[in-house]
């Protein structure tokens, strides 16, 4: 009996220690390897499409950046072919997305809540 008693205890325990650290910590999703980027093939870096967008809308491209050499490949290709991804658009966090907290992802795995919208579609185009 006291066995069973143990197991019970450290059940219960266990569902505490993961109920309160799970509701401080937050699941972070990284960017799949199908979204799509820009890649500048010269520099062998590649940027968030959000960034560069955003930048060409308000004509503010920094003259580092050529647009015209900027192509699209999937974020893994890029990687494969040893690209580095561009630090103003890792400082700014494009590449990762703060998702849930670790109790509603477990509970999203259990299939008991439903899944957030990501910043990736399966397309490759990105939610922004």
């Amino acid at each position: 009996m006291s066995i069973k008693k143990d197991i019970i205890a450290i059940f219960i325990g266990l569902i505490i220690f993961i109920s309160v650290f799970g509701s401080v910590y937050t699941v972070k999703l990284e960017a799949p390897g199908h979204a799509v980027v820009y890649a500048d093939p010269e520099k062998k870096v590649y940027y968030a499409p959000p960034y560069i967008d955003g930048l060409m809308s308000q004509s503010k491209l920094p003259k580092e950046i050529d647009a015209k050499k900027l192509k699209p490949y999937p974020m893994a290709e890029a990687r494969v072919m040893q690209y580095r991804a561009d630090e103003t658009s890792r400082e700014r966090g494009y590449f990762v997305q703060q998702y849930r907290s670790l109790s509603s992802y477990i509970l999203e795995k259990a299939k008991i809540v439903k899944p957030l919208p990501t910043r990736w579609n399966k397309d490759g185009t990105w939610n922004w």
